[in-house]
């Protein structure tokens, strides 16, 4: 026995080296399929499994493929109609108006005019360009990896009942245990899905109203704002900055301001941070009426975690782990630990009153 787990500790490091570099992919497409696994359901009513899997695959892949073509068009769109000599002139003025403010304080002066000897606006548009670049390059990998994704995806749509059926025959638990520890985890991952789609509704809507307001597209900046609040880190700043900037760049400087407290203070502080933790416990007890033991804070902080940790995708597998964590923890509590019998527990409490 000692032999064979010495064997299959040895082709497991060797299959881990092998796939290292698919594994991340691999994990994704699964929790996708878990995920949506109820749609491969709906679909395997009406037509074969092929097509199901196929249909599934292409929903998901239409979510992912529009947005980043909005996205992109519009940003193209918007660099691509800046008038280079009114920008020159407006970071210019923005410099001497700064410049002036400051002359009150000497220190943040002098360190301010060696700052803005380097600024134009051909250094801001070099610049821009060479970040567009940069996501150039960021995006090809991107695409290498969303082409393996919806490869693994489609095999686990397909596979999926087969493989599902093996795992509980091969995991060292009871079939209701797993069946538990499956159950737990998409439900986990079912709740951070509907939460995240209606995040970016909420955080969307709210940037259009005011956008609306100042007489702007509310409606492509609502969906920008929206898709680029599930961006780790930077979030909604990819778009209420260049707003923001754009409204000092036509004269509006209260405009401007507003912009950003509003998108600060209302949509990052209180949607975000406030609304989304409470939108987790709603969604979980009310919408999918499933009874998860996992606290709505920890399912929030484990993917803000995940996040930091994993990048974009962190929304979906800091969750997962947090979850199967916890539910081998209460395994373990149920099948290991032994408690005490009620009767030795009476008979300890009569010798303590003795």
């Amino acid at each position: 026995m000692y032999f064979f787990w010495l064997l299959f500790s040895i082709a497991f490091y060797w299959m881990v080296y092998l796939y290292e570099d698919f594994l991340m992919d691999l994990l994704i497409a699964g929790l996708l399929c878990v995920t949506v696994f109820w749609l491969k359901e709906f679909f395997d009513r009406h037509m074969n499994n092929l097509l199901s899997s196929l249909l599934c695959v292409l929903a998901l892949l239409s979510c992912l493929v529009i947005p980043v073509y909005f996205l992109v068009y519009k940003s193209a769109d918007f660099i691509m109609h800046l008038n280079l000599e009114r920008v020159s002139f407006f970071v210019e003025k923005f410099k001497a108006d700064l410049l002036v403010r400051l002359e009150s304080f000497p220190a943040l002066s002098e360190y301010a005019h060696k700052i803005f000897t380097n600024i134009s606006a051909r250094s801001i548009m070099s610049y821009v360009l060479q970040f567009s670049s940069d996501i150039g390059k960021y995006s090809l990998k991107f695409a290498s990896d969303t082409v393996m994704v919806l490869v693994f995806l489609f095999l686990c749509f397909f596979y999926g009942q087969t493989f599902y059926q093996y795992i509980l025959e091969v995991l060292p638990f009871e079939k209701i245990q797993s069946r538990g520890i499956f159950r737990e985890v998409a439900g986990i991952l079912r709740v951070v899905l509907l939460t995240s789609i209606i995040n970016v509704v909420l955080q969307g809507f709210a940037f259009g109203i005011l956008m609306t307001i100042f007489g702007l597209d509310w409606l492509s900046l609502g969906i920008l704002y929206g898709l680029a609040s599930l961006i780790p880190i930077v979030g909604g700043a990819l778009v209420w900055v260049p707003v923001s900037l754009y409204e000092m760049y036509l004269g509006q400087s209260t405009h401007a301001l507003i912009t950003a407290l509003y998108s600060i203070i209302l949509i990052g502080g209180l949607i975000d941070s406030v609304i989304k933790p409470l939108l987790i416990g709603v969604i979980k007890e009310r919408v999918l009426k499933i009874s998860l033991k996992i606290n709505e804070i920890l399912i929030f902080f484990a993917i803000l975690a995940g996040i930091s940790k994993f990048g974009f995708w962190g929304i979906a597998v800091g969750p997962t782990i947090t979850a199967f964590f916890i539910v081998l923890l209460r395994v373990y509590e149920k099948s290991f630990i032994k408690k005490k019998p009620p009767t030795l527990l009476a008979q300890s409490g009569g010798n303590h009153r003795q």
